[in-house]
């Protein structure tokens, strides 16, 4: 099974926010730019991102690692960036 962010997928991240996690979910813009962001509510949590998707991760990384989400923010990546994906895919 292969799976990419694409046109596809923002409604299924939607559903899982709006119906599975029982978040409110807004879409902001500015009328007079390109400028938008989805919102994602649900009591004194409030999440921002530039597509449905994002804000679904954001919201699991939240779920999961709870107020200290931020402490893999130095994560060490540097054995992500060595893998050559044609070895994976």
């Amino acid at each position: 099974m292969r799976l990419g962010s694409a046109g596809n997928t923002g409604g299924p991240a939607l559903y899982i926010l709006e119906q599975l996690k029982q978040y409110i979910v807004l879409f902001d813009y500015d009328e007079d730019s390109d400028w938008t962001q989805w919102i994602a509510i649900k009591d004194d949590r409030q999440f921002f991102a530039e597509s449905p998707e994002a804000l679904l991760g954001l919201v699991n990384i939240y779920e999961l690692m709870g107020e200290n989400w931020n402490q893999y923010s130095s994560y060490d990546r540097k054995h992500i960036y060595r893998r050559n994906p044609n070895e994976f895919l």
